[in-house]
């Protein structure tokens, strides 16, 4: 009895740290996740560009952890982000303010200005899309655009599914060759060539095969046949109908800003930005508590199982 009371708990606690946005219906969760990629690439403002790269920050600490969030980070991301930000002024030399000439070609400050909010926006939209990768799963997609494109919501899902798949295989491969044929990296720079050679055509090998078999599955299941039906296990509560009226809050309020042109940056010829106004400061902090959104119910949600949990 002690022992199933004890995986009985620790179930609980798995359950409670599973990310509170992960259960939120999947119409919510795609309009959330519209809103905040198009947002950056839409409007290049630097407030707003700050506030989409905290909060998409945030949550990826909160979903993959400190360590492994700025491992991800450190990685990929910050990368990108310099090199679109070193890039932009020296191939692009737009700006009346010039700083300094490098070979005879001007540097200006509103093309570094320019790239560092390219920067900025690339970064926001990578870790906004690790989250979507996380947060909207093959089936959600699949209850999304099933019936009104299910041939292209297939093969999205699809393609979703496989990409983990190829990591892993990848990695089976390579533990595989490590085992029979030694080390990779102590070799020379020509067996290594070949050995990435040779486990990206077993790789090309098992997903031609796998392709093959997912195909027959399909068509032994009946896909494609009509009239189809269709189950879906997401169901539109109380939560969602919150999370969702504070979503069209938002971006109602970030629209109306956005419409009446509170929200205005130019780069060329000169850098201007439209002045603070209460209408421009209600837009930012709308736009920040939406984007928050996830992060502030994983917050919630940690504080009260705390209290739960002191309480046993």
């Amino acid at each position: 009895r002690r022992r199933s009371h004890r995986l009985t708990r620790q179930r609980v606690f798995l359950q409670m740290k599973r990310d509170c946005f992960d259960t939120i219906h999947p119409t919510a969760a795609i309009i959330y996740f519209g809103f905040a990629l198009a947002m950056p690439m839409l409007l290049l403002h630097p407030m707003l560009l700050g506030i989409s790269f905290l909060s998409a920050l945030a949550w990826t600490v909160q979903l993959n952890g400190m360590r492994d969030a700025l491992r991800f980070f450190c990685r990929f991301i910050l990368p990108l982000m310099l090199l679109t930000a070193i890039l932009n002024p020296i191939f692009n030399h737009k700006g009346l303010t010039v700083l300094f000439y490098l070979k005879r070609n001007p540097v200006t400050l509103e093309s570094v200005a320019y790239g560092a909010a390219s920067g900025v926006m690339l970064g926001s939209v990578l870790l906004i899309f690790s989250c979507f990768n996380r947060i909207i799963t093959d089936d959600k997609i699949l209850y999304l655009f099933g019936r009104i494109i299910p041939s292209l919501a297939v093969v999205i899902s699809m393609a979703l599914r496989f990409v983990p798949l190829f990591t892993t295989q990848a990695k089976k491969i390579a533990l595989a060759q490590r085992c029979s044929d030694g080390d990779p990296a102590s070799k020379s720079i020509g067996k290594r060539a070949k050995s990435g050679l040779f486990i990206f055509s077993a790789l090309i090998t098992w997903a031609l095969e796998s392709a093959v078999t997912t195909a027959d599955s399909m068509r032994a299941r009946g896909f494609g046949l009509h009239p189809r039906s269709f189950y879906t296990d997401f169901r539109f509560d109380g939560r969602d109908t919150v999370v969702s009226l504070f979503l069209a809050a938002g971006i109602a309020i970030f629209g109306t800003a956005a419409g009446c042109g509170k929200i205005t940056v130019t780069y060329f010829p000169k850098f201007r930005m439209n002045p603070a106004s209460p209408l421009f400061i209600a837009a930012c902090i709308a736009y920040a508590l939406t984007l928050l959104i996830p992060v502030i119910m994983n917050i919630k949600e940690s504080v009260a199982w705390h209290c739960l949990k002191s309480k046993i």
